[in-house]
């Protein structure tokens, strides 16, 4: 499960924010993960209190995750569709070669604090 080390870190850049930006706490973190990524937000969100325990300024802060879907660019016919539910097929054309243009998101999108 290599969410707890994803949450983990995440705590780590939050704190360096908080440090830069002079904010005593943050009531919550919203990240956008992609499909293709292999994260799983349920996991995230088991680990998250393990990950805020030791932080002073975290304590009851929320994680929010905004779950992005791998979309592909079929390289036969140019149409853009959602990879998973296709099984990697595009469903104008039929062609397993596409080019992945979301799904890989990993990032911190909003930080709410004071």
């Amino acid at each position: 499960m290599h969410e707890l080390a994803y949450a983990v870190e995440l705590v780590d850049t939050v704190e360096a924010f908080m440090k830069e930006n002079h904010l005593t706490e943050v009531s919550s973190v919203t990240l956008q993960v992609g499909e293709a990524t292999g994260i799983v937000p349920q996991y995230m969100f088991d680990c998250w209190p393990a990950a805020i325990d030791e932080s002073e300024h975290l304590k009851g802060c929320k994680l929010v995750i905004d779950y992005l879907p791998a979309k592909g660019v079929c390289r036969n016919c140019n149409n853009e569709f959602v990879i998973v539910p296709n099984h990697g097929k595009c469903p104008k054309c039929g062609s397993e070669e596409y080019d992945i243009n979301t799904g890989y998101e990993f990032e911190i999108t909003e930080i709410r604090g004071r």
